[in-house]
């Protein structure tokens, strides 16, 4: 068999949606069943031309990505460092020089090594209130004894990575 010729006429295009909310759509139709949306949300990736995908052990396909990769769903405080419960199922540690916000306060980070943002839920950006502090300069977020303040940016969802 033929490699070029197996693949001719298919596509890894698809009609799946995620939108800025973390909900689901394909063809326009939600997609409600829990185990297939936590699915879906641990596959999303960055395809190698810088696209977003769904990406398992066995395929990959083009998906259309409202918002940020992730969402920091809870955090766990150990000491001098912070882990984020992503959206993926995956606990990552915090980046604290990623930390950014859009113009309304929405915290956002970089995961995934840089790769992929993440917004901080409701849920993760109050359990982040008990590292706040203020000082003459504003608010700051205290993370291994250092103080982080994280610029309010333009485009959140840009990775802070060069």
């Amino acid at each position: 068999m033929d490699p070029a010729g197996f693949l001719k006429g298919r596509t890894r295009e698809t009609t799946i949606l995620r939108d800025a909310e973390g909900r689901w759509f394909h063809d326009g139709e939600p997609l409600d069943h829990p185990n297939l949306t936590r699915a879906f949300d641990s596959w999303v990736e960055l395809a190698d031309d810088g696209r977003y995908c769904l990406k398992n052990d066995i395929n990959w396909a083009y998906i259309t990505l409202q918002g940020a990769a992730h969402f920091v769903r809870s955090l766990r405080i150990d000491g001098d460092d912070v882990y984020l419960s992503l959206s993926s199922g995956r606990e990552e540690k915090l980046a604290p020089q990623t930390l950014r916000q859009n113009e309304h306060d929405v915290l956002y980070c970089d995961v995934g090594g840089g790769r992929l943002s993440a917004r901080f839920d409701r849920h993760a950006a109050t359990q982040l209130s008990e590292l706040l502090g203020e000082d003459d300069d504003g608010v700051y977020v205290r993370i291994g004894g250092r103080r982080h303040r994280p610029p309010v940016v333009a485009d959140p969802l840009a990775s802070t990575q060069p």
